[in-house]
């Protein structure tokens, strides 16, 4: 499932990484790195709009299982200040559904990623970034249930990882952040019952 012909690509495999990650704290720091590059404490609290000191356990703990590592130190007013970086500027899931513990970890990983859109979204509209209309649009809010055939299901794979790729490559660019999650599952069709 891996590949490693991207240098930038870090795939995430170990069961303590998927554990450290069911914080959306956590995934937010994770995420940002990887897309902004190096940054302090006091500058990843300045983009999640929360206090330095509210950061550091999770830093640690993303330390603590390769998540996030440490890119150097500068100085601050005459005080050395440590800089944290992502692994790679593409972080994928890389736990193999094959893995009966896959299963599990990604339905959890799920309900934190679901959560933690509720709170993008929120966050999101009350900025004065939000773009509702048109070609440059950055916000929006739906949910689609179809059946597509095995042709599309491609089209549709294509394309979310076009999406991606486009996210990925944005990286480092001084443009407004947007948060995009997608979660795609097989649902059951019910049962038909006779009455």
């Amino acid at each position: 499932m891996t590949d490693s012909s991207d240098d930038n690509t870090y795939w995430i495999t170990r069961r303590e990484q998927y554990e450290c990650l069911m914080s959306a704290r956590r995934m937010d720091i994770i995420d940002l790195l990887a897309n902004t590059g190096p940054r302090s404490v006091r500058e990843i609290a300045g983009l999640i709009g929360v206090k330095p000191s509210s950061l550091y356990h999770h830093i640690e703990l993303l330390l603590d299982v390769d998540l996030i590592e440490i890119s150097g130190t500068r100085l601050v007013n005459r005080r050395q200040e440590k800089l944290y970086q992502a692994p790679g500027r593409t972080l994928r899931y890389g736990l193999s559904f094959d893995d009966p513990l896959a299963l599990s970890l990604y339905s959890r990983i799920g309900d934190v990623q679901a959560r933690q859109s509720a709170r993008d979204l929120r966050r999101g509209l009350e900025t004065d970034e939000v773009v509702a209309h048109g070609p440059v649009k950055n916000t929006w809010v739906f949910r689609l249930v179809g059946a597509p055939d095995a042709v599309a299901m491609e089209k549709i794979n294509h394309h979310l990882q076009e999406i991606a790729k486009l996210f990925w490559s944005s990286a480092g660019q001084d443009n407004p952040l947007v948060v995009m999650s997608a979660i795609m599952a097989p649902v059951a069709r019910p049962q038909e019952t006779d009455t």
